[in-house]
C-alpha cells in the first residue's frame, strides 16, 4: 500500500504562498463549513493474502468543506495563523466493537494528480480485521484552529460492510452463533429472533437444508408438488426434497410442532448421511445401519440412555462422538420429556440457539 499520508497536503502551502495573494477570494468559513462532514459512499475490504487486511473508502468533500480549505491554506494572515483542515480520520466498530480511530491514507487505486479531498482512501493494516468480518465506518475531518487547539468536523454517515444478526441470545452461545452467521447457516426465518427460545419443526428444517448446502457446496430446491396441506414454507419443502425430513403423516407437517433434543440430533444425522452414505435415502436408512455405525466409535452411555428413544440412539451418539451435541451436565443427555410434569416445564425441548450451534459444529467439525 502506499503511505502517503492525506495530511501531506499541508505541504501544498509552500507552493501556494508563491502566488499573488489576489489570485485567492475565499470568504472565511462560517463554523457550519467547519462542522460539516465528509460523505462516504463505498466501503471494501481488501487483503493482499498474506493475513494483511485494510479497508478501503470513496469519500466525497462538500463544495463548502473544500472552499474552508482553499481558505486556510490561501489566507493572508498566513497558514499557521488562520489554523487549518490537515485530514480525514475513519472510525470502525468491527464485529460490534468498541469504535477505534485511524487515519486515512491515499489509495494505489487513487491517481496522484487526482482532487487530494476527494477519492478513495485507505487504513492501514488492522489487526482485528478479517475479510469476512462485520465492519460499520464512519468519517470526519481533523485539523486545528488559529490557536493550535484540535477541530474536528461532525461525523458522516455511517456506511456497514457484512452486517450481521442482532442475536437475542444467551451469552455462552453468541460466539458460535456469530460462526453460524458467518458460515451462512442461518437461515432468514431466525434472523433477528428470539434463539433462545424453543425451535419448531419448519425452522429446524431450514436450518438442516443450511447445513446440507454448506456440507455440499450446492443449492436445494423444494419439490414440485407439495405433498402437505398445513405449510407451503419452501425450506420445508427442500428438506422434503433433499431426503432429510418428512411429515408426520402423507398429508402433514405440523411445521409449528416443537423438537425435543433427540429429534433434533436424528434430522441433523440425516443430514449427515445423505452426505456422506452414497445411495442413502430415508426410506433405505434401515440398510446403511452397519456403514453408518462404522463412521464413529459411541462413547460411554448417558445416565439417562433408557430415555434415549431406541430409534435416535445412533444418532445421539453419533453427535456426542463428534463433538457436536454434549449432554446438559451429570452425564445426562435430557433426550425428550418422559412425563407429564416434564412436559410441561418444557424438558427437553431443542432451542433455535442450540440448533444453530449443532449446526455449527457440524459444519466446521465434519465439513
Amino acid at each position: 500500500m502506499k503511505k502517503r499520508i492525506l495530511t501531506a497536503i499541508v505541504a501544498t502551502v509552500l507552493a501556494l504562498s508563491l502566488l499573488p495573494l489576489s489570485m485567492f477570494a475565499a470568504n472565511a468559513p462560517s463554523a457550519a463549513d467547519l462542522k460539516t462532514p465528509p460523505a462516504i459512499s463505498k466501503l471494501e475490504i481488501h487483503n493482499d493474502g498474506q493475513n494483511n487486511v485494510w479497508l478501503e473508502v470513496t469519500v466525497q468533500t462538500p463544495a463548502n468543506v473544500k472552499s474552508a480549505v482553499d481558505y486556510y491554506e490561501n489566507h493572508e494572515k498566513g497558514y499557521n495563523q488562520a489554523g487549518y483542515l490537515s485530514g480525514i480520520s475513519l472510525e470502525y466498530s468491527i464485529d460490534g466493537g468498541e469504535w477505534e480511530e485511524t487515519t486515512l491514507n491515499y489509495s494505489p487505486n487513487y491517481g496522484q494528480n487526482e482532487d487530494n479531498w476527494n477519492g478513495i482512501f485507505e487504513t492501514e493494516y488492522l489487526s482485528k480485521l478479517k475479510v469476512d468480518s462485520s465492519i460499520k465506518v464512519r468519517a470526519r475531518y481533523t485539523g486545528a484552529d488559529e490557536a493550535g487547539n484540535i477541530r474536528v468536523s461532525d461525523w458522516s454517515n455511517t456506511l456497514v460492510l457484512n452486517e450481521k444478526a442482532d442475536f437475542e441470545a444467551h451469552d455462552w452461545a453468541k460466539a458460535e452463533l456469530a460462526q453460524a452467521d458467518k458460515l451462512g447457516l442461518i437461515p432468514d426465518s431466525l434472523k433477528n429472533a428470539d434463539l433462545t427460545k424453543p425451535i419448531t419443526r419448519a425452522e429446524f428444517a431450514a436450518v438442516s437444508v443450511k447445513v446440507f448446502e454448506a456440507l455440499t457446496n450446492t443449492k436445494a430446491t423444494p419439490v414440485t408438488n407439495n405433498p402437505f396441506t398445513d405449510t407451503k414454507d419452501a425450506e420445508v419443502l427442500k428438506a422434503l426434497n433433499v431426503g432429510v425430513t418428512n411429515g408426520v403423516s402423507a398429508t402433514k407437517f405440523e411445521p409449528d410442532t416443537l423438537l425435543n433434543r433427540e429429534q433434533a440430533a436424528t434430522m441433523l444425522t440425516r443430514v449427515y448421511k445423505k452426505v456422506a452414505l452414497s445411495g442413502w435415502t430415508l426410506e433405505t436408512d434401515g440398510n446403511f445401519s452397519a456403514a453408518f455405525k462404522a463412521l464413529f466409535t459411541a462413547p460411554a452411555a448417558f445416565a439417562d440412555d433408557k430415555n434415549i428413544s431406541a430409534w435416535a440412539k445412533d444418532s445421539v451418539y453419533f453427535m456426542a462422538s463428534k463433538g457436536i451435541i454434549n449432554g446438559v451436565g451429570n452425564n445426562t443427555f435430557a433426550p425428550r420429556a418422559t412425563t407429564s410434569a416434564e412436559q410441561a416445564a418444557g424438558y427437553a425441548q431443542a432451542t433455535r440457539e442450540q440448533a444453530l450451534i449443532i449446526a455449527t459444529r457440524m459444519v466446521t467439525n465434519l465439513g
